[in-house]
């Protein structure tokens, strides 16, 4: 219409910007859906590249999917803003490069340019953190599966290794992704100040776990597979991580005890050096009218032909109190682990029963209260 009537000029600008928002709506589509394409076959369980991130990032199907959901999400939102730009802002004929300036320059633009951002080094900083990421991994398993069984450290003590070596390794990539982004650490001094504030009020607690786990992995107080009691909780330690200590009880449940107890409270080790011994010990009463020195004889014969019980130091058998009651008798010995002492005088207590009612001999029965 307006060419018909005489404004060619007028009729120009609009026939060019009908063709360029065309071709943006038409290209930046194509691009959506490929970049979902993409997303869906690269993170997808079935397939190849799949599999080895998976591999790689020791990841379930699940978290893929939500890996492959956010980067699709965040990617067609990117293009949809490149897009507006393109049609609104740039104009008729822009190249990418001054597309890039564009969002630099809405998105921050001193601000950016100050951190030194740019594409490329964004490329590069995710390049270190992905390869920095594997090759932990990779020492990791190296470490836990060929090197260190080699050695003659016990168990704890490779574990304990294997921990800090990991967390060594991440804080070190995550400095080489900081440095990749071409970032200067002159401008993060209001990061460090803000962080400096938030240790103050709200992350103390987890400084303070974070740096006793960095004592409990190098002076190695306790170590994983210690049998432990501390604040009325008794168990074998599962795992030291950077901020707390898994403990296993006996009925498998596990205890999440914050790292800092472990460095500030009393705690009694059982099987620090590995030489510790149990002590099975029964506490029995009798009536008066029996013969001490057979019931005596009796408990030291049923100790000492017990498999779990040790030699060295040997069974003991002790009149431990008289009273009107009647006489009471305490019987000791040492087995080779603290692990086995409740099922040591399991079978030591049907043992005894078994060869008490063989002799005739009853135990004391309670006097009745009135």
């Amino acid at each position: 219409f307006a060419l018909l009537i005489g404004y060619v000029s007028l009729a120009r600008f609009i026939t060019y910007e009908l063709v360029w928002g065309f071709l943006i709506l038409c290209g930046f589509y194509l691009l959506i859906q490929l970049l979902k394409d993409s997303c869906e076959y690269l993170f997808s369980a079935k397939s190849p590249s799949g599999k080895a991130l998976k591999q790689l990032l020791g990841i379930g199907d699940t978290r893929l999917e939500q890996i492959s959901i956010v980067l699709s999400g965040v990617g067609r939102a990117a293009l949809l803003l490149l897009a507006i730009i393109s049609m609104f802002v740039g104009g008729v004929g822009v190249t990418l490069g001054q597309l890039f300036s564009q969002v630099v320059a809405i998105l921050g633009g001193d601000g950016l340019r100050k951190l030194n951002v740019v594409p490329a080094h964004l490329l590069n900083a995710v390049l270190a953190l992905l390869i920095g990421i594997y090759l932990i991994r990779s020492l990791r398993r190296w470490l836990d599966n060929e090197f260190l069984p080699k050695t003659n450290m016990d168990p704890g003590m490779c574990a304990s290794l294997s921990t800090l070596f990991a967390n060594i390794g991440y804080a070190l990539v995550i400095l080489l992704t900081l440095s990749s982004l071409g970032i200067q650490w002159t401008n993060l001094a209001w990061i460090v100040s803000a962080l400096s504030v938030g240790i103050g009020f709200g992350l103390q607690e987890i400084v303070k776990n974070f740096v006793s786990g960095l004592i409990l992995l190098t002076e190695r107080p306790v170590k994983v597979g210690d049998l432990i009691s501390i604040s009325g909780v008794e168990g074998d330690i599962r795992r030291i991580n950077v901020r707390a200590t898994e403990i296993q009880l006996s009925d498998r449940s596990i205890v999440i005890v914050p790292n800092s107890q472990l460095i500030s409270q009393n705690l009694r080790n059982v099987t620090l050096g590995g030489s510790a011994q149990g002590v099975a010990s029964l506490e029995l009463t009798f009536p008066l009218d029996i013969d001490p020195e057979q019931v005596k004889n009796l408990l030291y014969d049923t100790y000492c032909e017990h498999e779990t019980i040790l030699d060295k130091p040997a069974p003991m058998v002790r009149f431990s109190k008289l009273s009107p009651e009647g006489i009471t008798l305490t019987v000791t010995g040492y087995v080779s682990s603290p692990r086995i002492v409740g099922a040591t005088k399991s079978d030591l207590l049907f043992e005894i029963l078994k060869r008490l009612g063989a002799a005739g001999i009853a135990l004391a029965t309670p006097a009745p209260t009135v």
